[in-house]
Parts: C-alpha cells; structure tokens; sequence
C-alpha cells in the first residue's frame, strides 16, 4: 500500500489519508466507508456492489477506518464485519513467531520503524472492542455487547503486562548491546538532546492504567441496565472510574444509587447523555541530531521520533439544548492521557530502536567514507538522512474527549444538536423512561451521529 509506505511521507500526510479524513471531519461517512472499501478491494467501483469483508493482513488501519465509518453512516452490520476481520489481525500479530518479530526489528534497525508491521496500540483495541459492543447494543444483541465489553476490560488489563514486557525487552537488548553502543545510549549528550527535544512528557497527567474512563463508564451503565443486569460489575467499574476521573458529581451519585438501591437512579427517571467530540491528537515526527561516537571519530546522526500533535478539532460541547435549556456538560475522559499514558510506557524501546539505527547508519557511513573517500561518505549521509523516519502511523477516528451530563426525564423533550451553519439535529425523547444518549461528532460542522440506549 503506497500510503504505508514511509521515508518519503509521513502517514497523515498521504493524500489518501488526508482524503479520508476531511470526509469524516465533514460528518461524510458513508463516502469515507466506500473511499477505503475501494482501496481494500472490498466494492465494484461501476455498481457500488460491496464484497464479503476479508482481513487483509497489512490493513489494519483501514480495517478500523471502514469499520467506524460505516458504524457513524448508520450500517452497523458492515462496520461489525471490519471489527470481526481486525479481531483476527490482532489475533494474527499477537501469535507472531520470534522469527518473524526479529527480522522486523532487523529490518528496523536498517531502515526506520515504520517497515515494522502495524501493532495496534492499547487505546486503538479497547476502542475497537468498544464500538463494537456500542453497534451490538443497538441492534439489541446484548449477549455480544457483552462479550465486547468484556474483550475491552480484558485488553485493558493485557496492556500492563505487555507493555512492562516491552520495558523488559529493550532493558535486556540494552544490555546486550555492543561496549560503544551502550555507552553512547546511556551518554550525556544523547539524553539532553532528547530532554531538549521532549521537554514536557515528564509533567504529562496520565492515567495510572491503560483503562479508558469513558469505556468503562459505558460498561458500567450496560451491566446496570434491564434483564440480566450484573449489578456488582458495574459498582466495581464505576469505583474504578470514580477514582481515575475524581470528584465527579454524576459518576459518584451513579455509584452511591448503586451502592443503596442496586439501580442506577434514586428517585424519578433520569436521562444520560454522553457525548464524544472532536479529534484525538496525532503522530508527527521530529528530527534531530545526536552525538555519536565510532571507533574512529565523534559524528552527529539523525533521528527521527515519533511526538503527539494535537488537532484543531473544532469539536464542541456547547449549544446542545435539552427542551430549550442548554445541557451542562462535565468532563469524563480525554484520549490524549490515554495516549500520553501509552507513549510514556512505550518511550525507553522507540527511542532505542531510532538512536540504534541512526549509529547503524553513521556506522555504515563511516565504512563508506574510509573505502570510498568524500564520495562514499555522501552516499552514506544521503541515505541515513532520507531514511531516518519515525512511525506516524495510528488511527485518526478516535476522539478527543468524552462529556457527560445527567438530567431528570419527566417530560417530553427534544434534544438539539447543532451542527454546522445553523443546522441541528433533533431527537424527540419520551417522559418517565430511563435513557442514555450516546453522541459523537469529530468537529461542529458534522451532523451528529446520535443512539439511544433505553435503561
């Protein structure tokens, strides 16, 4: 796949990339869906006829781009087809051979991160999980939004151990490393220049785990609903949430009503509005020089890193009115502390494969050099510039926060939200039943995709 293909672009600034995502900041999902069914091969171009979904290994990005797409263009049957084929390409990664992992961290070393296959990061899984649970739940399949909830709690818990493995390897491979290459990683002039280049990730507020808040929240809610309601895995979810998020009033009295009366509300029906808005930050890179010493001579090399770039979402809460009353939001989660927490955990290993394979170009370099004299010594810089590039890549439909509101449901009512030049969508909502309004919109101008969920 060319938009894959990196040391000339980064991912997000392909142009079929920066297609999909103007399609889905405009709130056109349904042609985002068909833009990237085309390029997997899954829909005649001439009839629109779309093809069985195969998981196509390498896809995993636009297996999670069809997938959320079609879930927000109302098709939750196709978006639910991707997340099964990316369930299978997790599965597939997760059981990759030693054999295969070694070339790939070969080959990273020769080139740049980005020749790794994608490995989808915790936050992108739980997600995954996440939206397939909410597509299960609206077509009243609870039996399976269950077991996506499930998946999400468990990948959540997998992360800390994967990730401490993770820290365990590049510890060990550090250790293993040649005299020259240790003490050059470990040297003062490497870590100030990471220091200089990174100078806030020490005053990051990430979260203590790899839960997401606003997944967990939801769950909770799920379990505390209807038939079959598993009230005592709610309370412990909705402790957990209330100890990540601290002192939110709608969070604590949903715990406290569970806790005294084994339901979610105390007095008169209430309804819940989650809302989930904007655009998560994504992967730029940064390139610079670092001090490197060879058996022969002190040279600077080029690394590449990956960093966290906010978006200009344009995603608001504001103007969304229940009964002609402005709805009062609180904040229940932000996907850049989740990310941030993910890019702490996983820094020490990034940073080592990049210094690695910038020294093992100034290396080759320097080989260069000594055998073909000012000529070898250029092509050698040449090719250790061009192909120092960090992995950008990730998925781009995650959002940037989730809000939470709760107000008494006695009433008829309609909810409006706007979107947009003066433009809304309205939902009518009946009196006395317990309901949560699930809401997302990646930016003002998209119309916003809106399920309910009767409690």
């Amino acid at each position: 796949m060319p938009l894959l293909i990196s040391g000339c672009v980064s991912y997000q600034s392909s142009d079929f990339v920066q297609n999909i995502d103007q399609r889905y900041q405009a709130g056109q999902y349904l042609a985002a869906a068909e833009a990237v069914e085309q390029q997997l091969g899954f829909m005649d171009v001439k009839t629109g006829e779309l093809q069985p979904v195969v998981a196509r290994s390498g896809e995993v990005l636009l297996h999670l781009e069809a997938a959320e797409n079609w879930r927000l263009a109302g098709n939750p049957r196709r978006a639910i087809a991707h997340y099964d084929a990316l369930e299978n390409l997790f599965k597939d990664k997760d059981v990759q051979g030693s054999a295969r992992k070694l070339g790939e961290n070969v080959g990273a070393a020769l080139v740049n991160d980005a020749v790794r296959s994608y490995e989808p990061p915790p936050a992108e899984r739980i997600l995954t999980n996440f939206y397939k649970a909410l597509a299960f739940w609206s077509l009243g399949e609870k039996d399976n939004a269950r077991v996506e909830f499930n998946r999400a709690n468990e990948r959540a818990r997998i992360a800390v151990e994967r990730y401490q493995d993770m820290i365990n390897e590049a510890e060990r491979e550090n250790r293993e490393r040649s005299g020259d290459a240790y003490r050059n990683l470990q040297s003062s002039g490497v870590k100030n220049a990471l220091r200089q280049n990174f100078p806030n990730m020490d005053q990051w507020q990430v979260y203590d785990s790899f839960v997401n808040p606003a997944v967990a929240y939801m769950n909770a809610m799920f379990l505390a609903a209807g038939s079959g309601s598993d009230i005592g895995q709610a309370e412990t979810l909705l402790t957990r949430v209330n100890g990540m998020v601290g002192g939110h009033p709608i969070i604590a009295q949903d715990l406290l009503n569970i806790r005294e009366r084994g339901r979610l509300r105390g007095g008169v029906p209430q309804r819940w509005i989650v809302f989930e808005s904007g655009l998560s930050p994504v992967y730029g890179e940064k390139r610079f020089s670092i001090p490197w010493f060879t058996m022969n001579a002190f040279i600077q090399v080029t690394v590449a890193l990956p960093e966290l770039v906010n978006r200009t979402s344009r995603g608001t809460v504001n103007g969304v009115a229940l009964a002609n009353q402005t709805v009062e939001f609180l904040p229940l989660a932000r996907m850049d502390r989740i990310m941030q927490t993910e890019f702490q955990k996983r820094w020490a290993a990034t940073v080592s494969r990049a210094v690695v394979s910038a020294a093992s170009k100034a290396i080759l370099q320097d080989r260069m050099a000594k055998e073909f004299g000012p000529l070898g010594n250029f092509a050698g810089m040449i090719y250790a510039n061009a192909s120092a590039s960090a992995d950008t890549r990730g998925w781009h439909a995650m959002p940037e926060q989730w809000s939470l509101a709760k107000m008494p449901a006695t009433q008829i009512a309609e909810l409006r939200i706007p979107y947009g030049s003066g433009m809304a969508t309205t939902i009518s909502l009946p009196a006395n039943k317990d309901v949560l309004i699930y809401i997302k919109q990646p930016s003002s101008n998209a119309a916003p995709y809106v399920e309910l969920f009767y409690l």
